[in-house]
């Protein structure tokens, strides 16, 4: 499964495979909930196929609600009770907002996003968080880097 290598990948290069796992039943309950909602988006609007930013939106979604990245032991919870909220703006980061092919940042673009990304991983940690609002915050970093 494609997302549990991502999921496992972040938790390898944080090197905290010691104290996070991916929990497999929790990361198929997430799975499920999110072709459920695609189904019925699909469904509702007679549409084939959904746009990336709805697709990214959705699965942030679900990671953030289900939360398939687990601490192991209680010890540790604290510093790592936000594992899925990091990885989400990480899947965020690279799935949607960096494609593999554009070129790098400049220094002053590379610390606007970054403060970009902090804020979106605030918004996961704290705020209420629905599909919607996810998808438009999306669609307005994808409208700011035509306008700027």
């Amino acid at each position: 499964m494609i997302l549990y290598d991502k999921m496992q990948q972040y938790i390898d290069a944080r090197k905290q495979q010691d104290c996070l796992f991916v929990c497999e039943k929790i990361l198929h309950q997430m799975v499920m909930d999110y072709f459920a909602d695609v189904y019925r988006l699909k469904e509702f609007h007679k549409i084939e196929n959904i746009n990336m930013t709805k697709i990214v939106a959705y699965e942030v979604y679900w990671i953030v609600r289900r939360k398939p990245i687990q601490v192991r032991d209680n010890e540790s919870a604290s510093s790592k009770m936000f594992a899925n909220e990091g990885f989400a703006t990480t899947f965020i980061a690279h799935e949607y907002l960096v494609p593999e092919e554009r070129e790098p940042l400049r220094p002053e673009k590379e610390e606007a996003f970054f403060k970009y990304l902090r804020h979106v991983n605030y918004h996961l940690k704290y705020r209420c968080l629905d599909k919607q609002c996810l998808e438009i915050m999306l669609y307005s970093f994808e409208t700011g880097k035509y306008i700027t």
